[in-house]
């Protein structure tokens, strides 16, 4: 007893160590009485996050709510069309910015690693290394006691504790990495009982200036989310849209961005692990009035890690949402939404398109009037 008093007290106030948290939650404009769904993050679960259309997308994102686009069966469009059969009603759905041809499908005709491999294969990408195997702390020992969590499964890419979360880098021709997560999945398919890791993740990479040919390709989604959905959103964030190349169930630590993210996963699927805003308090966010005071000082609005194992279950977690997006469809994901994300054990290829919170949100990512945290 008196050895969890005492981890207790070392543990920073939640007032110090969400100093960071609530700083780019006003310039969010999360703070600034604009609608907000935020659920009791101790009854969250998948049914607060919805399936959507384009037409109701845009509600979403005044709400600040994350949806996800789904296709509908093949078909379900004509069965469901109300021009009195004289056409096709108009896709409304994740189709209607991904188009069938941009959907890959390993092993097949559509696989989009091979494709990756002939247009870009050659040139160079930054790609994350595994992190360590990570040794519980005795507090999250004690924290976990009688609580069977899913601890077990890939590697994570990155590691909140250091200063520079994604630090353990190298770069590599795309060619190799496709490759190597070409093996990696070939192998799980053949040994399903055992699981083979990963050492590499592609993870935000800049298409546009990286990958030019693979920019050429993804065209067709490009012009769609700027036809559909620009106006819902401010200035596209500089290096968007960014690949994910992963396998072997790659994992991302628990963070939360200050932008608004559509997600779209072409091949294998996503599991992203969602926690809103108001349970920031519960997640031991990293950054105190220090860090606060920096970004305001620079005008930088970062995104904010956490030092929870969103994988591991604990006693007083709140509860998660799970999500799982499968191939050709669209998460919108608000700013402030914590998410921890695992990608498919067979390779995962997925394009991120970011975009600053609007001013109609009451965002104000440039004004320096005050300090907002204190």
């Amino acid at each position: 007893q008196r050895e969890r008093r005492s981890i207790a007290m070392a543990r920073p106030s939640p007032a110090r160590c969400c100093a960071l948290v609530r700083f780019v939650h006003e310039r969010c404009g999360l703070g600034s009485g604009t609608p907000l769904v935020s659920p009791d993050p101790r009854r969250l679960s998948a049914d607060c996050v919805g399936d959507a259309t384009l037409d109701t997308l845009s509600e979403a994102v005044r709400l600040n709510r994350p949806v996800v686009l789904r296709r509908r069966l093949a078909g379900s469009a004509a069965a469901s069309g109300s021009d009195g059969g004289l056409g096709v009603e108009p896709a409304n759905d994740a189709a209607a910015l991904v188009p069938e041809g941009l959907v890959g499908h390993p092993g097949t005709a559509s696989d989009l690693l091979p494709r990756l491999r002939a247009l870009c294969g050659q040139r160079e990408v930054l790609v994350r290394l595994a992190r360590p195997p990570r040794v519980a702390s005795l507090w999250e020992r004690l924290r976990s006691e009688g609580h069977a969590g899913d601890a077990q499964g890939g590697p994570t890419f990155g590691d909140a504790r250091e200063r520079a979360p994604y630090r353990r880098v190298d770069r590599r021709p795309l060619g190799d990495v496709v490759d190597e997560l070409q093996r990696v999945g070939s192998e799980a398919n053949e040994n399903m009982d055992q699981h083979r890791e990963v050492g590499i993740y592609a993870a935000n990479v800049p298409i546009e200036h990286i990958l030019p040919e693979f920019a050429e390709l993804l065209r067709p989604i490009s012009t769609g989310v700027a036809h559909h959905l620009r106006s819902a959103f401010g200035l596209q964030v500089p290096g968007t849209p960014s690949l994910y190349l992963g396998a072997g169930s790659q994992r991302t630590p628990l963070h939360f961005d200050p932008t608004e993210n559509l997600t779209i996963v072409l091949q294998g699927t996503k599991l992203f692990r969602l926690f809103p805003p108001s349970a920031s308090s519960q997640l031991q966010p990293r950054g105190g009035l220090l860090a606060a005071a920096a970004c305001w000082t620079a005008g930088v609005v970062p995104a904010v890690y956490s030092d929870f194992d969103a994988w591991m279950a604990a006693s007083g977690r709140p509860a998660a949402a799970d999500v799982v997006v499968r191939a050709g469809e669209v998460l919108y994901l608000p700013p402030g939404w914590w998410h921890a994300v695992a990608g498919s054990a067979e390779p995962n290829v997925t394009v991120v398109f970011g975009y600053a919170p609007s001013e109609a949100k009451g965002a104000r990512y440039f004004q320096r009037l005050r300090l907002p945290f204190l």
